[in-house]
């Protein structure tokens, strides 16, 4: 278990997508091989899906370390392949937003909601911030303002190493402490604006 998660305030889901044009992981140059075996590999940007042009293919192919792997054709509709004329100087990346942290610690649910454009937009919501009734009675959830998260999801990882979870407090100790599920959507293909 993590002492505390710090959620992406984007993810870069381009190389996840069939049917799209992808860079070359060497030259950034339109990708046209991808290669499963090659993702292991800790020669090659380590971490990352391996994507190549046709040339990088060969090359990153040719070495007797990585002569048995099998590279595959990326999938890309005509259509792309008819627009592009020259190899583009920058291929369109496909962004997701993060707009919602759900956090738990023990039953109790609370979120974070991002709720306007601004770093500081930021709700909670507190599913029993009170209580009527009693033992036989009825949560009252509760929504407010909440700034106070925004620096905290600013840090990097190397800042939130040197954090120490105990010493936080409050809501950011609940948004970094108790993270279950991070929500991302994307702005571009947003229906309401």
């Amino acid at each position: 278990m993590f002492e505390a998660v710090l959620p992406s305030l984007t993810l870069d889901i381009t190389d996840l997508l069939d049917d799209t044009l992808r860079q070359c992981t060497i030259c950034q140059s339109v990708a046209v091989w991808e290669c499963v075996q090659c993702y292991e590999d800790t020669d090659i940007t380590p971490g990352h899906i391996k994507q190549y042009c046709n040339i990088c293919s060969k090359q990153v192919h040719s070495h007797r370390k990585r002569g048995s792997h099998n590279p595959r054709r990326v999938g890309v509709p005509e259509a792309q392949w008819a627009k592009l004329g020259a190899d583009p100087v920058a291929l369109a990346r496909q962004r997701l937003e993060l707009f919602a942290v759900l956090c738990i610690e023990t039953s109790h649910y609370v979120s974070f909601v991002k709720h306007g454009p601004g770093d500081a937009d930021w709700l909670f919501f507190d599913s029993m911030a009170d209580r009527e009734g009693g033992q036989n009675g009825f949560n009252i959830p509760q929504v407010s303002p909440c700034p106070e998260v925004a620096p905290y999801l600013r840090l990097s990882a190397a800042q939130l190493s040197e954090l120490v979870p105990g010493s936080l407090q409050g809501r950011p100790r609940r948004l970094l402490c108790d993270a279950y599920m991070c929500l991302y959507h994307s702005p571009e293909l947003s229906l309401y604006k």
